[in-house]
């Protein structure tokens, strides 16, 4: 494979002159996120420990590859709730001295490894959404527009990565709303996790209703997007359920008109996810959707059959890997 026949020397700067990147080792790092959702984590492992090791050689400044595979790295070690990994590859992405095409995919990528490594350190974090200003999507047309003429930075980072621009500011989203509940609870504060939960939601829209959102090359950040939205969804009744029973006085806003709906949607999520990932062995996807329902105590039997049947598929050391990410996955 490309691996064993690479040579830094010999290929990563005609292939940066020729092509502008070094894009041997971005499809290095679009395999090893491949490897991981069927459930093959060694082979994953061994394509980071590779493109790792060559990032402590590549030119920086010759192209952007280097900062763009530590995005890339960061949101494999994200996936395997390694999060002090994710947080320490991604360091420094914002500050990165020049501009490059992915900067705001990566620098949303390093923000998000910073506040899941803090929420696991119980560490509270006071910055909102990082300057991102996530919450103007609610007074946008995007509300009730979907935009199918987006960015070609949006169309590739659904490509090349796991998951793409609008699925990682859901995801800040949704770190924003579980802070939000180390704060003394009041109205002010639990309105404010209701606009994290409704933005991560329109932002997830935006990206699952594209006309190619399930095609081959987007399939696994489709998936994610799914997987996401089932959560939100999840936190979406839990706080209007709050608001109502204990801030009866404070104005609700069911923006989404998504009250008394969220557990048949969340529903319908977890089987499409399940659906497609026994379709395109998409394993990873089986273990996480399974211990979602028994975490969130949806359907405890459910989750356990996933993750069982999911275990069967694996081989003996990929299987060792897959019960100590269960372990660790408390989401």
């Amino acid at each position: 494979g490309i691996m064993d026949i690479y040579d830094h020397d010999a290929y990563s700067l005609q292939l940066v002159n020729t092509y502008g990147m070094d894009w041997s080792l971005i499809c290095v790092g679009t395999m090893a996120s491949t490897y991981l959702f069927r459930g093959q984590f060694t082979a994953a492992q061994r394509s980071v420990d590779f493109l790792t090791k060559q990032m402590q050689v590549i030119d920086e400044f010759a192209s952007s590859t280097k900062v763009m595979s530590r995005g890339t790295v960061s949101s494999y070690y994200l996936r395997l709730f390694d999060l002090s990994s994710a947080y320490d590859i991604s360091s420094g992405i914002a500050t990165t001295q020049y501009g490059y095409f992915f900067k705001e995919h990566g620098t949303l990528q390093e923000r998000l490894a910073e506040k899941e490594l803090a929420l696991q350190n119980s560490e509270a974090f006071a910055d909102s959404d990082g300057g991102f200003a996530l919450l103007s999507i609610l007074s946008s047309d995007n509300i009730y527009e979907v935009q199918q003429k987006r960015s070609m930075l949006r169309q590739s980072a659904e490509t090349l990565c796991d998951r793409g621009v609008e699925a990682i500011q859901a995801a800040i989203c949704q770190a924003e709303v579980r802070n939000l509940e180390s704060s003394p609870a009041s109205a002010e504060v639990v309105g404010k996790q209701l606009q994290f939960c409704q933005a991560g939601l329109i932002y997830l829209n935006q990206t699952l209703s594209q006309n190619d959102a399930n095609n081959h090359e987007r399939r696994k950040n489709y998936l994610l997007c799914l997987h996401q939205k089932a959560h939100l969804l999840f936190w979406h009744q839990k706080i209007l359920q709050r608001l109502r029973d204990d801030f009866v006085d404070a104005p609700v806003n069911d923006l989404l008109e998504l009250e008394g709906k969220e557990m048949d949607q969340l529903r319908q999520c977890w089987i499409e996810c399940d659906e497609l990932s026994k379709k395109y062995d998409y394993v990873y996807m089986q273990l996480l959707v399974g211990k979602s329902f028994i975490n969130l105590k949806i359907d405890e039997a459910v989750g356990e059959e996933l993750i069982t049947n999911a275990l069967e598929k694996l081989t003996p050391s990929d299987r060792t890997v897959a019960e100590e990410l269960l372990t660790r996955i408390d989401t």
